[in-house]
């Protein structure tokens, strides 16, 4: 399974800052959200991460494929206060992944089993 590491960091939105970023569009009768961040991908870091998602076999009633996410409060050196995330794979999406390998080998053994290893020797083509 692919392994990756990507981090984050949401800080809280600055209700003044908001609706001087976003001057006419400011709406004050939505409802926008408490916290904004990043979500910071190093290149080689996305390919293990696309691998995790496009290649997985979803998992629980809901078909979904979990990441992990731990978070920190920090500090920053400027003195504002965030939240640090770590977006990593799922231990039960591991072991999802770890099943079905074991589903494989056996039917792996199982066919080796049946047909005495000899599969492609039983058929008459010429290489």
């Amino acid at each position: 399974m692919a392994d990756f590491g990507i981090n984050g960091a949401l800080f809280p939105v600055n209700p003044e800052e908001l609706k001087k970023r976003l001057g006419e569009k400011f709406d004050s009768g939505k409802n926008y959200p408490q916290l904004e961040g990043v979500l910071n991908i190093k290149a080689d870091e996305a390919y293990a991460f696309a691998e995790y998602v496009m290649q997985g076999k979803p998992i629980g009633d809901r078909q979904e494929i979990p990441v992990a996410i731990s978070g920190w409060k920090r500090t920053s050196s400027a003195g504002n206060a965030y939240l640090s995330l770590s977006f990593k794979p799922h231990w039960k999406y591991e072991k999802a992944e770890g099943d079905a390998d074991k589903a494989v080998a056996k039917a792996a053994d199982s066919l080796a089993d049946a047909t005495s290893g000899n599969v492609l020797d039983d058929l008459d083509i010429p290489f």
